[in-house]
C-alpha cells in the first residue's frame, strides 16, 4: 500500500512537471513597435484627410453656381492686387530702407 501511494505520488508530481514546463507565455497582441507606431500614424492621417475632404465637398455642394463664381472672381481679383506683396502691409512700412 506504502509502495503504491509512493508510486502515484512520484509519477503525478513528474507528470505536473511537464505540464507546467510546457506552458507558453500568453502571445502580447497589441505590443507596441516602431513599426505599428508608424502605421497607426498614417491610419489616422488618412483618416483625417479623409474626413477632411467629406466635409470639404459638403461644404461645396452647399453653395450656389452663383457664390462659387463670385468667390472665384474675388479670388482673382485679390491676386492681382497683391502681386508682388508678399510681405504684410505693416512689416512693409515700418522695415529699414536699403539706398
Amino acid at each position: 500500500m506504502k509502495k503504491t501511494a509512493i508510486f502515484i505520488t512520484l509519477v503525478l508530481t513528474a507528470l505536473t512537471s511537464d505540464l507546467i514546463a510546457q506552458k507558453r507565455p500568453p502571445k502580447e497582441k497589441d505590443k507596441q513597435t516602431r513599426e505599428n507606431a508608424v502605421d497607426q500614424k498614417e491610419e489616422q492621417r488618412r483618416q483625417k484627410e479623409s474626413q477632411y475632404l467629406e466635409h470639404r465637398e459638403h461644404l461645396e455642394d452647399l453653395q450656389t453656381k452663383e457664390t462659387k463664381k463670385r468667390m472665384k472672381k474675388n479670388l482673382k481679383k485679390a491676386q492681382k492686387h497683391s502681386q508682388g506683396k508678399s510681405v504684410p502691409w505693416h512689416k512693409r512700412l515700418f522695415r529699414k530702407r536699403k539706398f
